[in-house]
């Protein structure tokens, strides 16, 4: 039998980020990840838990562990790979959708940000969105080697 999933309840809140990176790394440790992947895994975990925070809700809801809504986070490892499981009520988006950003014509007119998904594309071994029960969930697969 392998290893139970973590599953971790979030606070909508950036705060709720660095304690969630130390016990999905922590989780890790154990299966012997190569470096590329933790850096994957930190920068999927980062950028998914900062969009469901920024955008999820409306404007300036916060909401504690344990209320509704919260954001909820469940990891588990398959042969190669460690799933993150991404869920939040809020509003239904898919990430996955999202169009690729435009190429900006300069350095002086390029936007900051917007390029999280992006990244996330580029990082995940695997990802797929479901609207459940008026739940978002996105499972995105990170290679461990």
């Amino acid at each position: 039998m392998g290893t139970p999933p973590l599953r971790l309840q979030l606070a909508n809140d950036l705060s709720a980020l660095e304690p969630a990176r130390l016990a999905v790394v922590d989780y890790l440790l154990p299966h012997a990840p190569s470096p590329r992947a933790i850096y994957a895994v930190e920068l999927v975990l980062e950028e998914v838990l900062s969009n469901q925070i920024k955008y999820a809700f409306s404007a300036g809801a916060e909401h504690a562990a344990g209320a509704d809504p919260l954001l909820e986070l469940t990891v588990w490892t398959e042969p190669g790979a460690v799933m993150l499981q991404f869920e939040d009520n809020g509003a239904a988006v898919d990430p996955l959708q999202a169009a690729a950003p435009v190429a900006p014509t300069s350095i002086d007119v390029a936007p900051v940000g917007g390029l999280g998904v992006v990244l996330v594309r580029k990082f995940a071994s695997s990802a797929t969105y479901q609207r459940r029960e008026g739940r978002n969930c996105l499972t995105i697969g990170v290679a461990l080697n």
